[in-house]
């Protein structure tokens, strides 16, 4: 990449792997036992952010308090500006994000890049670190204590103490976004209250900006010219399918995808486990937090899999693929639906598939369905400590990059400059042959601000339809996660081992190693392992919360 960390900063990175896992010991600036409570219950809580919706071009059809998103057919004639004063003082700014894309351009060399700069008036320095790496990066970032970046962007990926390490390294923004005071900064305003909520308090505090996401969860994606060729109706109970996933499979096509990824936890199982009536994780029950893995619902989902593997519905690499490969696969038609974040709701999922099929979404399949909500959020940006007048800069470069869809800021965050990385038509954006290369995917500038969601797919009226009738269709009958957004010391040390309880037993069960039994032993183990302690952790912070 063409831009770096300070060198004692890169020297720590390179050493990443050997420092993997200890972060906690090796915490700088952590201090005594009071600054390593993170926790809430008892605490002076600050109050959330004031939600101040931004009054943009209206949609095509409405969203709702449910999580259905506006959908835009087409992109607006007229856009609106969101930021009128100067944001940056020309000054120097670094900031770490993931990246899911190539390396980027130099900036000496990359338009979208020198665009974004001169339209914040900075000089923003972005280290881009690959999300297969990111998570040792960050480990060792944060053992090292110092050299930090200006914006640090965390996923939720489960770092261990990265709550500890915040708050001892990073900015208290409360003052400054806490309550009405965010209205100096309008499109952080924009932000749903749901998404500040996923991201959580910290000791009672704000310390960092969400990166809002849609409501749906994980989601079943679905080749829909395939099932109606083999005359699979959109509503399905249980044995329609299984049946059709059966149907479907064949020759060198497959009814289901998997992957070593999707395995390694619940991820593979949500639409499984809500379809069939199971918990969003926890269920709430007089005060006290009770784990879906302890519920027949889940243990019923896992049997359903067991009888897709059964009959040969998942591609027979499902335990060793890649997530990348998986998706050249599904992409091609070579398997005909797979569990993924509602994300690949996207332009560049539609571009992959290329007109081969029509993209659609699974609807539940149980008789008394709770589709699981995602967390609200992709994860958060904090800032080092700095003086307050820096940090209002800081907030004020992650507001300009959190406008919102319909204005002149979200252009640029988004699709670059008009002319040189797209132009428009009748059916709105169209990107040209440079934004293969300079976009907000190599160098991504919406990992440290980014508008709330709307649903609108350039080119592909279609397909937003669809995707917008099934919101509405599945968004009513869906339950959160009432864990999200919660303090826990357990999952800040323990998530990694019980996600690995969790995703070894699915996978040894839905492929035949063990029987559906065996399951109630994975419960046991993984109660032992912490998870006991984890629903008591989080009884406590909910009932502080509320």
């Amino acid at each position: 990449m063409a831009v770096h960390l300070p060198r004692r900063s890169l020297l720590r990175l390179a050493g990443a792997g050997a420092l993997a896992g200890v972060a906690g010991p090796l915490l700088t600036g952590c201090g005594d036992g009071a600054k390593r409570d993170v926790g809430n219950a008892g605490k002076d809580l600050v109050p959330w952010p004031a939600h101040v919706p931004f009054s943009g071009p209206p949609p095509d059809a409405p969203g709702d308090d449910q999580g259905v998103q506006p959908l835009y057919l087409t992109y607006p004639q007229q856009v609106a500006r969101s930021v009128n004063d100067t944001v940056g003082d020309g000054s120097e700014i670094t900031a770490m994000v993931i990246t899911y894309g190539a390396p980027p351009k130099p900036a000496e060399a990359n338009q979208f890049w020198q665009a974004v700069n001169k339209a914040l008036n900075v000089n923003l320095k972005i280290v881009v670190v690959p999300d297969a790496e990111y998570s040792q990066k960050m480990t060792t970032l944060m053992a090292s204590g110092d050299d930090l970046p200006d914006i640090i962007m965390f996923s939720q990926l489960a770092l261990p103490r990265a709550a500890e390490f915040i708050q001892a390294q990073c900015a208290d923004i409360s003052d400054l976004v806490g309550g009405d005071a965010v209205r100096d900064y309008p499109n952080l305003a924009n932000i749903p209250t749901r998404a500040w909520k996923a991201m959580g308090r910290i000791n009672g505090r704000i310390y960092g900006v969400p990166l809002e996401r849609p409501a749906p969860g994980n989601s079943l994606f679905v080749n829909r010219t395939a099932l109606n060729q083999a005359d699979v109706p959109v509503q399905w109970d249980t044995e329609g399918y299984v049946a059709a996933m059966r149907k479907v499979t064949g020759g060198r096509r497959w009814g289901i995808g998997g992957s070593k990824s999707l395995f390694g936890g619940v991820g593979a199982i949500t639409y499984h486990a809500g379809s069939l009536g199971a918990p969003n994780q926890w269920r709430v029950d007089g005060g006290k937090f009770v784990s879906t893995l302890t519920t027949g619902q889940f243990e019923e989902a896992i049997g359903v899999m067991r009888r897709l593997a059964e009959a040969g519905a998942y591609h027979p690499d499902s335990l060793t693929l890649s997530a990348t490969d998986l998706q050249t696969f599904w992409h091609s038609g070579t398997v005909l639906s797979l569990t993924d974040g509602f994300g690949s709701v996207a332009p560049n999922t539609l571009a992959k598939i290329n007109g081969r099929f029509q993209l659609d979404l699974g609807r539940p399949y149980g008789p008394d369905p709770t589709p699981w909500r995602g967390t609200g959020f992709f994860g958060h940006v904090a800032f080092k400590k700095a003086s307050p007048d820096r940090i209002k800069l800081l907030l004020r470069v992650c507001n300009y990059l959190s406008a919102p869809f319909g204005t002149a800021e979200y252009e640029l965050a988004n699709y670059g400059v008009e002319g040189v990385h797209y132009t428009k038509n009748a059916s709105g954006i169209v990107p040209t042959a440079l934004a293969g290369a300079e976009n907000n995917t190599n160098l991504p500038v919406k990992y440290i601000g980014v508008a709330p969601a709307v649903l609108y797919l350039p080119g592909q009226p279609e397909a937003a339809r669809a995707v917008h009738e099934w919101e509405k269709a599945v968004l009513p009958k869906s339950v959160a996660d009432p864990a999200v957004g919660l303090r826990s010391a357990t999952q800040s040390t323990k998530a990694a081992e019980l996600n690995r309880i969790v995703g070894d037993a699915v996978s040894a069960i839905v492929f035949g190693r063990k029987p559906v039994s065996a399951w109630k032993d994975a419960v046991t183990q993984w109660r032992q392992a912490g998870g006991d302690k984890l629903a008591e952790e989080f009884a406590v912070e909910y009932a502080a919360a509320t």
